[in-house]
């Protein structure tokens, strides 16, 4: 092994372990301020909250899953 195929490799690992480490720290983990938690609570950012037949039975054929409403079907769509 040449000293230019150590020093590529070396390059190579540090340019990895610092795009790893970027990864790392771009996570989302952030703190949410008191103010802003309001719009994150909002009830349309609540997936039980439907709004209409046609919300209910697309979410019904995706699920594969109808529970609950008057309608029969299957999870295939084709109803």
């Amino acid at each position: 092994m040449t000293k230019t195929d150590t020093s590529r490799k070396t390059r190579t690992a540090l340019c990895l372990a610092v795009m790893g480490l970027g990864l790392f720290f771009s996570a989302g983990c952030t703190t949410v301020a008191p103010y802003e938690r309001a719009k994150l609570a909002h009830p349309t950012m609540a997936a039980n909250e439907m709004a209409g037949p046609g919300e209910e039975h697309l979410r019904a054929v995706t699920e594969g899953a109808i529970g609950g409403s008057a309608g029969a079907g299957s999870g295939c769509g084709c109803n």
